[in-house]
């Protein structure tokens, strides 16, 4: 066979993935010129076999072979691929692309820019070389820049190269438009999402699989979800990636969607699905429910699955069925930080305060570092269970034992815990002295509080505080209002009330969910349009009837025997 036919079928091999048998027939070729070796690295490469691929291009040259730029390309595929060719892999053939003069080549510094732009370190080799293309850069060197940034949490970074792409008229691909679309979401700019939206419709990538997956992505993670139901509605194509994201971010948004698309859900489940339906089994508190959804787990042996399992414990932890959660949780072969997070939580949101540090001190014996996370389900944990001292305790040992730094979700638990056991003056202290600038979940703490323990001074300063940061706040209005009243401070109430009509902000309807013979059912305050809350109401009127009568009955007796 010649050697352009060897050559040939090398490359037919290793595009069906027979890499092995790629490989020995290149070992029978008696002889080899550049190309054939090109062949054979670049299917080592494509199918991800990068150590490889650096180990023959390091054969390559021993033998005294000399590379190509398309070589050269391919070896730079592989560098990018993982931790194979190590922090100076790139730099390398770098290297022998200077000396082999054909460092300037679109094709190589392409394949450069791509390379570098893997790792976090070589952002500013891959845009100094992307700067120096000018009039020579492609969508491929625009792409890999972009992703470069998106990759590195430099989202922004990459949306501005984005936007000036656009401006370049350069040609757009459904793959940057997704990457464009992905930071976004990171970032939660509806704004530049939407803008984005309207440029994939315009290039005609709008029905693009992989650019409306991630447009349901942007839209679910920027709470929009009813325009992303709208897209993924229109798709004509949908794949298991489209019911993944549509139903992980409904879970989020509209856990009762969550489920309905499940049971429209025309593909096989897997584990993601599953632990987005788990997520939304816990959201709306339906625990039969998410029974079921366990059921289905261990049916499809996904019941190792470290996400699934998580999203187990989180469901029965706030179901209120700590049991099953422990039973999920001490069954684990393996834990996360996750892992313990939720299973302290667990503990600490249903009253196991003792439980709940137990458990911490186990897992710091296991190895596990707490974070943030860990210390606010502690604290918490601590306050409602009025655990003042040793939720005090963790504070400081957060501090000085494990150097973290309270951010401002902690301080505000810790507010609320001493703010609850009456220790209005700590609580106020540590606000008023707190490294970063108290926002109004914090001040709200304490204002609750001094609502609880009727304290108009301290619960005054604290509203003011808020005012000062939200106007509108009615809530605050509201809470401040209550205290006066609670002391019989009517012109005070008053003039609050006055002032909250005055700011033309109601309070937030809340919304309940609970779960009847396997149907979910939502409600708010002094709902009267539901069936189910008129049906309610009359049961409680029946109730309050027979309590009317058996008080009377009490007081006649009670009488008599006076």
């Amino acid at each position: 066979m010649s050697l352009k036919h060897t050559t040939t079928l090398i490359k037919s091999l290793c595009a069906r993935g027979a890499v092995r048998h790629a490989r020995a027939v290149f070992g029978e070729m008696p002889d080899r010129d550049v190309v054939a070796w090109t062949a054979m690295l670049s299917g080592y490469a494509s199918s991800g076999c990068y150590r490889e691929a650096l180990d023959f291009f390091r054969r390559m040259l021993a033998v005294g072979v000399v590379p190509n730029e398309f070589t050269l390309s391919s070896v730079l595929t592989a560098c990018r691929g993982g931790d194979a060719a190590g922090g100076g892999g790139a730099a390398s053939i770098h290297a022998v692309a200077i000396r082999l003069g054909v460092d300037h080549m679109p094709y190589v510094v392409n394949a450069l820019v791509d390379a570098y732009a893997s790792r976090r370190d070589g952002l500013g080799d891959a845009r100094r070389l992307f700067g120096a293309l000018g009039a020579g850069r492609t969508a491929a060197s625009w792409t890999s820049m972009i992703a470069g940034y998106a990759r590195w949490g430099l989202e922004n970074t990459g949306l501005q190269l984005f936007q000036k792409m656009i401006q370049d008229d350069v040609e757009l691909s459904p793959f940057t438009c997704s990457i464009a679309i992905h930071s976004c979401a990171s970032l939660g700019n509806l704004y530049f999402g939407q803008q984005i939206h309207a440029v994939s419709i315009r290039k005609a990538l709008g029905a693009n699989l992989v650019v409306a997956n991630s447009l349901i992505d942007m839209y679910c993670a920027c709470e929009r979800v009813v325009d992303a139901r709208r897209i993924f509605d229109e798709m004509p194509e949908r794949n298991l990636v489209t019911w993944n994201t549509i139903i992980a971010g409904s879970s989020r948004n509209d856990p009762r969607m969550a489920m309905q698309l499940l049971v429209d859900m025309d593909l096989e489940p897997n584990c993601l699905t599953l632990t987005s339906i788990i997520s939304a089994c816990a959201g709306l508190a339906a625990l039969r429910c998410g029974r079921q959804v366990h059921g289905a787990v261990l049916r499809r042996n996904y019941g190792d699955d470290l996400k699934v399992s998580n999203a187990l414990v989180g469901m029965y932890s706030k179901c209120g069925s700590i049991s099953n959660a422990k039973k999920v949780f001490n069954m684990m072969t393996c834990k996360d930080i996750l892992s313990w997070t939720s299973m302290i939580g667990g503990y600490g949101t249903n009253g196991y305060a003792n439980e709940a540090i137990g458990l911490f001190n186990s897992m710091v014996d296991a190895g596990v570092h707490p974070d943030h996370v860990v210390f606010m389900g502690l604290i918490n944990a601590c306050s409602h269970a009025g655990l003042v001292d040793e939720g005090w305790n963790l504070f400081k040992s957060m501090l000085f034992d494990y150097k973290i730094q309270p951010n401002m979700e902690i301080y505000g638990c810790v507010t609320n815990l001493l703010a609850r056991a009456g220790r209005l003056r700590e609580a106020f202290n540590l606000v008023d002295t707190m490294p970063l600038t108290p926002d109004e979940s914090v001040w709200g703490a304490l204002l609750g509080a001094c609502k609880m323990h009727r304290n108009i001074e301290l619960g005054r300063q604290a509203a003011r505080k808020i005012i000062e940061i939200n106007p509108d706040a009615a809530k605050t209005y509201i809470l401040l209002a209550n205290i006066y009243a609670a002391d019989s401070k009517w012109g005070d109430y008053a003039a609050t009330r006055r002032l909250l009509r005055g700011t033309g902000s109601s309070k937030e309807v809340g919304m309940s969910w609970i779960e009847v013979t396997d149907k979910m059912y939502s409600f708010s305050t002094a709902d009267s349009n539901s069936l189910q809350v008129s049906l309610a109401d009359e049961v409680l009127q029946i109730l309050v009837q027979h309590m009317d009568e058996e008080r009377n009955y009490f007081d006649e007796n009670i009488s008599r025997v006076a």
